[in-house]
């Protein structure tokens, strides 16, 4: 099927004129662009945005075509489409949508989109379109289904030996026979195999047919070397053509035995994150360089996988497939029975066979997708309401379209009812006593409930996900032969949950490590307004020293990093926002750690020893030391069986003196899903990072490019994304930059009091 893109040039017509925000492109979150509302006491859940409406218009010309689809790609939160004055799609979730519109073919009408986000949502959801919209067309009434085709890797011992599969429907009123020509190019775009395969459809019917292609000469994608290929799909009717498609694939096979992954017969742990669908200062978008950056510094903080509540876009889909990260999505955030207000359980029923089959079909295209989620720790995992009924028609669902991958059904610990206690079997003058949910919980614990409520959810899939559940690996690996995956995990329990996964013979564990927009419980990792702060990355995508302590313990010895713990906040694991820089503190002690692979650590400020302290795994491959703070050099040196194997430092900084701009991609493509991101840093005369300046800078962008947004990583930030100057945070701050026209843009950066700063970046067509 052709396609062609409907991004550009959405004219708004309600919700946002108070901002003076005319013209929308897509993929776009709006919500970014408001102010906050930090009166709302639950309001962390969504990042403290207000319910907003935003209404877009764009005048469009309908394709000429035998069937024509309307698609919407990544709906935030809730959207109806418009064609003239007709509602023809009410679109709430974040999977494909496709509307037929073939009755307007070859005529123009206005196209209204019209979007709604609740302030009550269970997360942050954004304004807009995560993807974007697009016209799907076919010529003929016989065309391959939209995302109607997908390889899958038989075996791959010396060659690879592939399956294609082709989903073809006749529209027609008779039956047609076409010829499928098959062909596999390797990334080069060197055709390297090609197979021919008679097909005959009968009419008003769809139906699958299968083609076995072999290469002889094969690269594996893997997280060392994700090799991408790409196969087209034509179907011939007698030397014409009657449609035509594409997809990428890659050569892989994934296998579960007790207690492992396989990855092509290679057994691998799953070093996972869990993913949130925002991409840093821009909001929930899936843009193509936001994608890549995301899935290159998850790389690089050492995950090897990624888990996604939700379908996410075809952009980060894609990002994953290139950086060779594994991917596991769940289908659902909630089924029938709510988990709390505004989490969308009230569309459940009346969408979730084609929520299925969208999503499946948008994710068996990519090689990083290794498993199917059916929802992410509903209260259905308990056996309530139509208890695991609806979970095992989702699996059904999964298996239709696509068996090559196994299945996980995630399940929490939840607060039982009394009825669930005396059904198993606790007096019920006891059940009646335990009126605390807290007393209720440790009930349920003496009783083993989570084990024997949970059973029939667990045995509806090939995996059982256990969110937050890590101090039950060994007792359950031990009881039951179901293998065990961690769906999510607290980011600071990471030496304990890597201690149970690998002790205890467990997949993997996916930890919450991605500072968002919203979603944080209160008490669990939340501090400020404005986003949760407990992982990895920060909203800026600036790596803490955590990540490097996860590494450590993931077996990396030959890393070290210091962290000063906030001297107001002594009971505080992460790091100070301030690193050795506290004049508020002269002469008064503070605690530094050292997070090493190394056994023992020498601590040196400004040359002198100040100690020699024990790390190593029996102290959790960490140094505590008491310094008094003065000004100066602080050196850790660790030594590894008696041989030094790493040195890090931290050094003061003077007054803040200058900006300094760096930008890791000095080039970008003109089109809506390529930026550039500037981090901005306010410095001494030495080049040393002032964290503790509180400037403000200003950003102004010339030539052909425009500025997109502009944030730091406060948490108290409240400001809308549209700001042109905003004050630094830790000394700093991030500009998201994009093109307007082939040539050049100049990205200049001042501040008051400081020595100003640009940098050009080229726009390509």
């Amino acid at each position: 099927m052709n396609s062609f893109q409907i991004n550009d040039n959405w004219r708004v017509v309600g919700g946002m004129e108070e901002d003076e925000v005319v013209r929308i492109d897509f993929p776009c979150d709006a919500l970014i662009f408001r102010n906050k509302d930090f009166s709302r006491a639950d309001g962390n859940r969504n990042g403290f945005y207000r319910s907003e409406n935003l209404c877009v218009q764009k005048r469009v010309e309908f394709p000429k075509a035998e069937k024509l689809f309307l698609e919407l790609e990544g709906a935030r939160e809730k959207v109806d489409v418009y064609v003239g004055a007709d509602c023809i799609a009410t679109v709430t979730d974040s999977s494909k949508y496709l509307a037929d519109v073939t009755e307007y073919a070859g005529s123009t009408h206005n196209v209204t989109l019209s979007f709604s986000s609740s302030e009550n949502a269970s997360k942050y959801t954004g304004l807009g379109l995560s993807g974007g919209i697009k016209f799907v067309s076919a010529g003929d009434c016989l065309y391959v289904a939209p995302d109607g085709v997908c390889v899958s890797t038989v075996s791959n011992d010396l060659k690879a030996e592939l399956l294609c599969r082709i989903d073809v429907v006749n529209d027609g009123d008779a039956a047609r026979s076409v010829t499928a020509l098959v062909q596999a190019f390797n990334a080069r775009g060197r055709r390297i195999t090609k197979k021919a395969r008679k097909l005959r459809i009968q009419a008003r019917t769809a139906k699958s047919f299968y083609v076995p292609v072999r290469l002889t000469r094969r690269y594996d994608w893997s997280f060392a070397d994700p090799y991408l290929y790409s196969l087209s799909v034509t179907l011939d009717d007698e030397g014409e053509t009657v449609d035509t498609a594409t997809v990428g694939f890659g050569i892989r096979r994934m296998e579960l035995e007790k207690g492992s992954l396989l990855c092509d017969g290679r057994k691998t742990r799953i070093r996972g994150v869990v993913a949130k669908h925002d991409n840093f200062a821009v909001g929930a978008a899936a843009f193509d360089t936001a994608e890549a950056k995301k899935a290159a510094l998850l790389k690089e903080c050492g995950f090897n996988a990624v888990r996604y509540v939700g379908v996410p876009a075809e952009a980060a889909l894609t990002a994953l497939d290139r950086a060779g990260l594994m991917c596991v999505v769940d289908l659902f955030d909630t089924l029938s029975q709510p988990k709390s207000i505004g989490d969308g359980h009230e569309y459940f029923k009346n969408n979730y066979e084609r929520v299925v089959e969208s999503s499946v079909k948008t994710l068996r295209k990519h090689p990083c997708v290794i498993a199917y989620g059916i929802a992410d720790c509903p209260s259905e995992s308990y056996g309530r309401g139509e208890g695991a009924t609806y979970g095992k028609e989702i699996v059904e669902l999964i298996k239709k379209y696509d068996d090559t991958r196994f299945t996980i059904a995630s399940a929490a610990e939840l607060v039982p009812s009394a009825e669930e206690m005396i059904k198993l079997g606790v007096r019920p003058d006891k059940v009646r006593s335990a009126e605390h949910s807290d007393t209720m919980l440790s009930l349920s614990r003496e009783k083993n409930a989570f084990r024997d409520l949970t059973a029939d959810w667990f045995a509806l899939a090939d995996v059982a996900g256990y969110a937050n559940l890590h101090q039950r690996y060994q007792s359950d690996m031990l009881a039951a032969p179901k293998n065990i995956i961690g769906t999510a995990s607290r980011a600071d329990k990471v030496f304990e949950i890597i201690d149970e996964t690998d002790s205890n013979g467990v997949l993997g564990d996916f930890v919450c490590a991605l500072d968002g927009l919203g979603g944080a419980d209160k008490g669990d990792g939340f501090a400020g307004n404005r986003c949760t702060v407990d992982g990895d990355i920060d909203i800026t995508g600036k790596t803490k020293p955590r990540s490097i302590y996860r590494k450590i313990c993931m077996g990396a010895r030959n890393k070290s990093v210091i962290v000063v713990s906030d001297p107001e906040c002594e009971d505080d694991e992460t790091e100070s926002k301030d690193g050795w820089n506290l004049p508020r503190f002269l002469g008064k002690p503070v605690t530094v750690k050292v997070f090493t692979g190394g056994d023992v650590v020498a601590l040196y400020l400004d040359g002198k020893l100040v100690g020699r302290k024990l790390a190593g795994r029996i102290n959790k491959y960490i140094a505590t030391f008491k310094v008094n703070y003065y000004p100066g050099k602080l050196e850790a040196v660790s030594f590894r069986k008696g041989v030094e194997c790493s040195r890090c430092s931290l050094e003061t900084a003077s007054s803040p003196k200058a900006l300094k701009l760096v930008c890791d991609d000095k080039k970008v493509v003109l089109s809506q899903g390529n930026m550039a991101f500037v981090e901005i840093l306010v410095t001494d005369k030495e080049g040393r990072a002032a964290t503790r300046a509180q400037r403000e800078v200003e950003v102004t962008v010339g030539g052909d490019g425009e500025l997109y947004a502009l944030t730091n990583a406060d948490p108290e930030l409240s400001l809308p994304a549209s700001v042109k100057t905003i004050s630094v945070y830790e000394g700093r701050a991030l500009a998201v930059v994009r093109g307007t026209g082939e040539g050049k843009m100049t990205v200049k950066v001042t501040g008051d009091g400081l020595l100003s700063n640009k940098i050009t970046i080229k726009v390509k067509p």
